[in-house]
């Protein structure tokens, strides 16, 4: 039984002629994995997978969030919603605009 999440990748690459070997090829993910997230078998994923998934989709990360809260049977608390938007604006930072600081840096601060 596949996830919300799961069906978004499936129809994303089908969307765009791929096979799970072409995604994987791209994105260093590896086939095995895409596959258990497409069938919904893997609950939960990283934070760096779906910023490879989204790099490689061209879709920004935060198009994610709403299928991945779909799956979610818990509300995040307050704290975690403000990790969330100040990794997401990080990465919308780095990766579509091309400035700010390196990911790690905000990591190490976050941990800290």
């Amino acid at each position: 039984m596949t996830t919300p999440l799961g069906q978004e990748l499936r129809r994303l690459r089908r969307e765009r002629d791929l096979r799970l070997e072409d995604v994987a090829n791209e994105t260093g993910i590896t086939l095995q994995y895409l596959s258990m997230l497409e069938k919904g078998a893997r609950k939960s994923v990283s934070f760096e997978i779906m910023a490879d998934i989204s790099r490689f989709y061209g879709v920004p990360l935060d198009y994610f969030a709403a299928f991945i809260k779909e799956e979610e049977s818990k509300p995040l608390s307050d704290v975690e919603i403000m990790l969330w938007q100040t990794i997401n604006e990080k990465v919308r930072d780095e990766i579509y605009y091309k400035k700010g600081k390196s990911l790690k840096d905000v990591f190490s601060k976050m941990l800290k």
